[in-house]
């Protein structure tokens, strides 16, 4: 008989290949410096000083108590929380979604990597701003995409020309977060629409990440792209409970997503 030969049997050499060129992540490595360094003063990773709002203890008793709550529940996410998120982002963020477009994740990296997952392929391109988050990188990485790097100005600010230019036919999504990680620049309203409004022209996807969506000083406003009418249907909103409200060990995030994505999520 003809010796049978499979793609599966090289799947352990592939995946080395594929893990073996994400970079390693930088929280740990700098706690290892660190370390290595007595009377290290980091100002590296943030961490807020407050621990959750004191209503989070009371709804947790009740939440315990209920036998229902322990068993699997749907996808998306519990509805009550849906429903609370939903009516969050109405009045805070001038997001106006259906339930049906809110998915609880797993912290707002999960978020990222679902909607990385969702609408690109092996091979497919993501434009990232320097200094870029790592763990966005490392996604786009480990989905075998790959990551297209601009450069933001001398004030950590967006520059719409280069994205623009940076967009190819392989381009699937433009990717900004403000209040931004690291630099924490908050980016203007102006720089955020025309950034939206090239990714609806070329028919490409805007991930917006508003994890620090309250980091901000000076009166400075947080805007959210995902509030730009017309924008639904191609607009990745991200956010997280891990900063805003001191629950970073929860590893709860949640994310808006267009119609068309739904299912993939």
């Amino acid at each position: 008989m003809p010796e049978v030969f499979s793609l599966n049997s090289q799947a352990p050499f592939l995946e080395s290949r594929r893990l073996g060129a994400v970079q390693k992540p930088i929280i740990p490595v700098v706690a290892s410096l660190i370390r290595e360094n007595p009377g290290t003063i980091s100002l590296g990773q943030g961490v807020v000083s407050w621990g959750p709002p004191p209503e989070v203890a009371e709804s947790l008793s009740r939440f315990w108590t209920d036998p229902e709550n322990h068993k699997y529940k749907p996808v998306q996410g519990i509805p009550a929380l849906i429903e609370a998120i939903q009516e969050k982002l109405a009045h805070e963020n001038q997001i106006q979604v259906s339930r049906q477009n809110i998915f609880v994740t797993a912290g707002g990296n999960l978020a990222f990597t679902n909607a990385l997952l969702a609408i690109a392929d092996p091979g497919d391109e993501i434009v990232l701003q320097t200094p870029y988050y790592f763990n966005h990188e490392m996604a786009v990485t480990m989905a075998s995409c790959i990551p297209v790097l601009v450069p933001t100005d001398e004030q950590f600010q967006l520059q719409p020309n280069l994205i623009r230019s940076a967009i190819t036919p392989k381009t699937k999504a433009v990717v900004t977060i403000s209040p931004n990680n690291p630099t924490g620049a908050v980016y203007p309203e102006t720089h955020l629409r025309e950034v939206n409004a090239m990714c609806r022209e070329r028919g490409i996807y805007h991930i917006h990440d508003e994890a620090y969506e309250y980091f901000t000083y000076d009166r400075t406003p947080h805007f959210s792209p995902g509030s730009i009418q017309g924008s639904t249907n191609f607009t990745i909103s991200l956010f997280s409970l891990s900063k805003a409200y001191g629950f970073a060990s929860w590893r709860i995030g949640y994310m808006t997503v267009p119609d068309q994505l739904i299912e993939a999520v």
